[in-house]
């Protein structure tokens, strides 16, 4: 049974998580650090390259450039499931985004969009919640899988 303290915890991780993906909407680029924890606690793995272990400086830079890149950005969350545990939280959901790639190089701009599955792990300091790790994977696009099998 979920008690007050844990359904606030619960709204708290849900308002933390899209507040992140806001950010990035909106530009607020130099926002997206606060949301990753400090130094060594946070890792991430993600679904584009690189495809190594990243640190929360270099997920920084890594979002910073696919935010500062796409216009038109949409989003949704999807099956948005909780769990907290003390002072961790641990978010599943599926993302669906789209939007438009910019290249400022080449004027040039071509559709993206994708669907992930997510994990994001978070743990409070200081009374604040912070990422301490993200996984991203792709869902593969059944219709060109069955295709394949064909």
């Amino acid at each position: 049974m979920e008690g007050p303290v844990q359904a606030q915890a619960r709204k708290e991780v849900t308002e933390f998580i899209q507040a992140f993906f806001e950010a990035g909407k909106n530009k607020d680029l130099t926002a997206l650090m606060d949301f990753h924890a400090p130094g060594k606690v946070f890792s991430k793995f993600d679904e584009n390259p690189p495809y190594t272990r990243q640190t929360s400086e270099e997920a920084y830079v890594y979002e910073q450039a696919a935010f500062a890149n796409i216009s038109d950005y949409e989003y949704k969350i999807e099956d948005l499931r909780v769990d907290i545990v003390s002072d961790v939280a641990i978010a599943t959901f599926y993302l669906s985004f789209k939007g438009m790639f910019v290249n400022d190089y080449s004027f040039e701009g071509m559709t993206v969009g994708s669907r992930a599955r997510v994990t994001m792990v978070l743990a409070r300091f200081g009374g604040s919640w912070k990422f301490i790790h993200e996984h991203f994977s792709s869902v593969p696009d059944m219709a060109k899988k069955e295709a394949r099998q064909r």
